[in-house]
């Protein structure tokens, strides 16, 4: 019924930035029910009383009250700059985020530009919850970061995320400078990843490039340059304490308090007498060793062109980074052609062609992270460099120094050619269907040429008051040579099909993918090269040696998605996707899955029944279930069988017989084959729920559990099967249980804005089924039913035997019991460790789950202010919990590894009488340790930590200074990444990084400034 005052209101919704009209805005009249609905024009009609109040709202958009004073309403909506109106890019297409009903994070160009890396990888550090980003080297050219979505996903097939650039999968997206990034999207739960199939159990990085989208042409130049510094590195004693200390750990070892290794006549000497190199030497290998400013410089050069018919986007940065090292650094050039042309109103051809080049420059005799530890570890008193050219022995009796290792013994240098080109077509024959398809190609070929150099060794005079040469290191020279061929292809072909009918919409999205990949590689080396100026593989005159391979790998697959939503408030999606791998049996039909899913949302926002509660602005429910495959496993062909064979110059390698005088050269099986392997599969189901309150607060969480089922194991056979690599086998079971949250505020006070958002997320793994193994083990690391993954196993250590007595009394340990002989048994200051079991005795049934090393409650918080023409850009991150088991030199006073053993000033605080509570044991030389130095809680440190990872600074030039110049903007900045941490970790040492052994190449504390500038 109409009520004689009621009237027949029109009006039109327009956004109030940009005048444009709002589609599938909802019209209410206040306190009563009924309403209408924008359409694509924004106009909207509905029957309402004069006087009464209309609720006009949208999702993205602050909802208005507006009051009927007459027959036409217009309205402006302001936006709430939560992004719900964006189109975001998923799985083979795009969606409107308010529309998305699995766990989708996209990262916008604005957010991957505050942080100025070498690696794009270590851009989403922080900036997405349940996405752990762990860099682990500051080397150049190796400082990217390992990303695992939603902890780990597999013991045996890899748990890294299938990266997708512009369609195409690659391995990684480290080369792409962040200014040529429109977007980031994550995929984590199986409803978003599951078109992807048996590729995305991993989840999903969908890396989107710029295009050029408006007319005329544009220019813009982006450069930085950083100064680098460790952020953490171990200090070792000086020559003096080195002997004193030295001394002590011979006097407790032997029990004889006169027992020295160096005499006091020598350390007096070296009390009394400045560094001289010669009789007295006082080495600081850290100094001479990281010699280099580590100075990084990135220059970006774009340019946009748009018009009627055609867009281009172009792109080109050239990147050069030093190491701290002498021969160690990185260089880079990278172009990226994106053109599109449009043939006609209906068919468009768009291509993406990118050429990278790169070269990593590296020592030849030794990684930089082993040379880096040596120079850690050894001890003072060890000659160095007395000159130009003139290296001393290291106090090593095998000469080996690694200044001279960094400087003088040659090279390693890897050239890396990459070639992308992606060519593909759009075809909308009908308004509302659009057919889509492309080629593409990517070829790499990296080249390594390592060239290894004797060196002079050299020992001081101390009659001349000069240097003899008494010897050479290594001793020999070579030369080896590497190449590699890899070729992936992909062909795509898709529809999809958009109908809306009054409030109903579906859209339809069906496809198929074939990829290959095909790997060749050739390698070759020699010996006994007599010029070091001509590294030539002809001109080895000694040992000879080649090898080559190959292998290929093909998959396919068929997908679909059906989405459907009624008035944008009720949500559905479901996916399939049939995939075929060669990596398994054709034979036992075992290469093909089917991996479905599904989801739902509700945006309860819209409902009438909220129309009063004004807090909520968008309010909307998920839920999804699904399931994926994995077949990334290290192995091609694991259903067949693999041979080796004899080879001519070496015809007694096992595998030949020798009968009546003759040599047969035979074939001899290498791994064992199961073709009965099959794919691994994980179940997933995510809740979660977005919520906009109060105007500015945006809130998202999540909880899920993935179950992982079949998992590739390889599992081990009887010995009298030879001895051959085990079969892989579907045996294991795990699971993932996690829970994130996201929140975010967003306000504009006058000429202040601000933006903070801080996340927390937490995921816990349990290995349910080993599929009759008892444990995987990995000597300090074990993989065990009802624990998580690779945890420290090992003993309890309780404190350190604080005299004889207790030593008496105490559980026997590891089967000696005390004795009064200085060599045997445990002594007072030697770690005492639980009987865990109560028998009586410590023995290895007694070791325990100690730790685990992946990290828990990852946290950050990024604080982004703008005031007229500045911007500040602070970014914290950090681990609430993670272990870190510590070994070898970066533990154990003396570790000597291979070279000679000295001290860390940590290893200073060690046990006394007078200091019981020491970080350390008594000190003991190198290998006289007993069972202080196995596996064992005295060992696990927390490698929790908050850090400052970037605070950027930002000013833009007035637009006034730059009129005549022709610059449309230009802006300045600065910033210093990993300026501070907090953490419990042992000075010198990084929580982030696992340096378990002292062997590392530390993370960058870096200094920036740089330029945007647009033409």
């Amino acid at each position: 019924m109409v009520n004689a005052q009621d009237i027949k209101v029109t009006g039109k919704v327009t956004e109030a930035a940009t005048g444009k009209p709002v589609e599938s805005v909802s019209i209410l009249v206040k306190g009563k029910g009924g309403g209408a609905s924008t359409n694509l024009s924004g106009d909207f009609s509905i029957t309402a009383a004069r006087g009464a109040t209309l609720l006009i709202s949208s999702v993205g958009y602050l909802q208005k009250e507006v009051a009927v004073t007459d027959n036409v309403v217009n309205v402006t909506l302001d936006k709430t700059d939560n992004n719900l109106t964006d189109v975001v890019v998923v799985g083979y297409g795009t969606q409107k985020r308010a529309n998305i009903t699995g766990s989708v994070v996209t990262l916008k160009n604005e957010m991957l530009t505050r942080r100025q890396v070498a690696a794009s990888s270590n851009l989403l550090q922080g900036l997405a919850t349940g996405v752990t980003v762990q860099q682990q080297s500051g080397k150049p050219g190796a400082d990217e970061a390992s990303i695992r979505i939603r902890g780990v996903s597999s013991i045996s097939a890899g748990s890294a995320p299938l990266i997708v650039i512009d369609g195409v999968v690659v391995s990684s997206f480290d080369d792409i400078d962040a200014n040529a990034i429109e977007s980031i999207t994550v995929l984590k739960d199986a409803a978003s990843t599951a078109i992807y199939g048996s590729r995305a159990s991993n989840g999903v990085i969908l890396v989107k490039t710029k295009r050029a989208t408006q007319n005329g042409l544009k220019v813009s130049y982006n450069n930085f340059f950083t100064k680098q510094k460790a952020t953490a590195i171990p200090k070792r004693t000086t020559a003096i304490e080195h002997m004193e200390l030295s001394n002590l750990a011979e006097q407790n070892r032997t029990g004889n308090p006169n027992a020295v290794l160096y005499p006091k006549t020598l350390i007096d000497k070296y009390k009394t007498t400045a560094a001289n190199n010669l009789d007295v030497i006082d080495t600081d290998w850290l100094d001479l060793l990281l010699t280099n400013n580590g100075l990084l410089q990135n220059h970006n050069v774009q340019l946009v062109s748009g018009g009627d018919k055609v867009n281009v986007f172009t792109s080109a940065t050239y990147l050069k980074q030093q190491g701290l090292i002498q021969n160690n650094s990185y260089e880079k050039y990278d172009i990226r052609f994106n053109p599109d042309f449009k043939i006609h109103d209906k068919f468009t051809v768009s291509g993406v062609f990118n050429y990278n080049n790169s070269r990593a420059i590296n020592p030849s005799t030794g990684s930089a992270e082993f040379i880096i530890r040596q120079a850690i570890g050894l001890p003072a008193i060890g000659g160095g460099k007395y000159g130009e050219g003139l290296y001393g022995t290291a106090g090593q009796t095998n000469n080996r120094n690694p200044l001279a290792m960094a400087e003088a013994a040659g090279t390693s240098v890897t050239n890396y050619n990459t070639f992308l080109t992606k060519v593909g077509f759009t075809y909308r024959p009908l308004k509302n269907l659009e057919v889509e398809a492309y080629w593409a190609r990517e070829l790499s070929n990296p080249t390594t040429k390592t060239f290894v150099k004797n060196v002079d060794i050299y020992t001081p005079n101390l009659s001349t008051s000069n240097y003899d040469k008494i010897g050479v290191w290594p001793g020999s020279t070579s030369l080896g040579q590497s190449y590699a061929n890899n070729i992936y292809k992909t062909y795509l072909g898709q529809a999809t099909y958009t109908g809306r009918y009054k409030k109903h919409t579906a859209k339809i999205l069906a496809g198929g993918q074939s990829e290959l990949f095909t790997n060749s590689f050739f390698g070759a080396s020699r010996t006994g090269f007599i010029n070091p100026n001509q590294p030539y593989l002809n001109l080895g005159s000694g040992v000879r040696d080649n090898n080559a391979g190959a292998n290929e790998l093909a998959l396919s697959g068929f997908f679909t998605r059906i989405n459907y939503n009624f008035d944008e408030k009720y949500l559905l999606e479901v996916n399939g996707r049939y995939d075929g791998s060669s990596r398994f049996s054709q034979v036992r039909d075992k290469q093909w899955g089917f991996f479905p899913s599904a989801s739902a949302g509700w945006v309860f926002s819209k409902e009438s029944f909220l129309d009063e509660v004004r807090f909520i602005n968008f309010g909307k429910l998920r839920g999804s279930i699904g399931a994926l495959g994995n077949q990334n496993f290290n192995s091609r062909y694991p259903f067949d069988a693999f041979y080796v064979a004899s080879v001519y110059n070496n015809p007694n390698n096992g595998t030949s017989t020798y009968f009546n005088n003759i040599t047969t050269l035979g074939y001899a099986l290498l791994a064992t084959p199961n073709p009965d392997i099959e794919w691994e599969k994980s179940k997933q189901w995510n809740v979660g729920i977005d919520l906009g309150f109060l105007k500015y607060f945006n809130l998202t969480a999540d909880y899920y559990v993935r179950s992982l089922t079949d998992m590739i194991l390889q599992k081990p056979i009887p010995d009298l099967a030879g001895g051959y690599a085990f079969p892989f086998i579907n045996a294991g079971r795990m699971e993932n249980k996690g829970w994130e949250v996201s929140l975010n505020f967003r306000r504009k006070y006058r000429d202040l804005g601000v933006d903070v958002t801080a996340m927390l997320s937490d995921v816990k793994n349990k290995v349910t089924s080993l599929a009759g193994n008892p444990f995987l083990d990995g000597g300090s690391a074990r993989t065990q039913e009802g624990f998580a993954i690779n945890s420290y196993y090992g003993y309890r250590a309780i404190g350190y035997f604080q005299d004889s007595g207790a030593i008496k009394t105490a559980p026997v340990q590891f089967g000696i019991p005390f004795s009064s002989n200085p060599a045997v048994g445990p002594k007072p200051g030697d770690i005492q460790y639980a009987d865990t079991d109560g028998n009586g005795k410590v023995d290895a049934n007694d070791r325990t789950f100690i730790g685990n090393s992946f990290p828990r409650y990852e946290y950050s918080i990024n604080v982004n202010l703008t005031y007229k023409n500045f911007d500040l850009n602070i970014f914290g991150q950090g681990v609430g919990k993670r272990d870190n088991y510590l070994s070898g030199t970066g533990a154990i006073p003396f570790a000597s590894g291979d070279f000679a053993a000295s001290l860390l000033n940590i290893h200073k605080d060690y046990w006394t009488t007078s200091n019981p509570n020491a970080t350390f044991p008594r000190l003991l030389p190198a290998g006289s340790g007993g069972n202080n130095f196995v596996a064992s809680t005295q060992w696990i440190r927390s490698a929790a930590y908050f850090r400052i990872k970037n605070i950027n600074l930002g000013y833009k030039l007035p637009a006034s200074w730059m009129g005549k110049a022709k610059i449309t903007s230009a802006r300045l900045f600065v910033s210093a990444a990993n300026l501070l941490t907090l953490t419990k970790a042992w000075n010198g040492f990084d929580p982030e990084i696992n340096n378990a052994n002292a062997e590392f190449y530390p993370l960058m504390k870096t200094f920036t400034a740089g330029i945007n500038v647009n033409f």
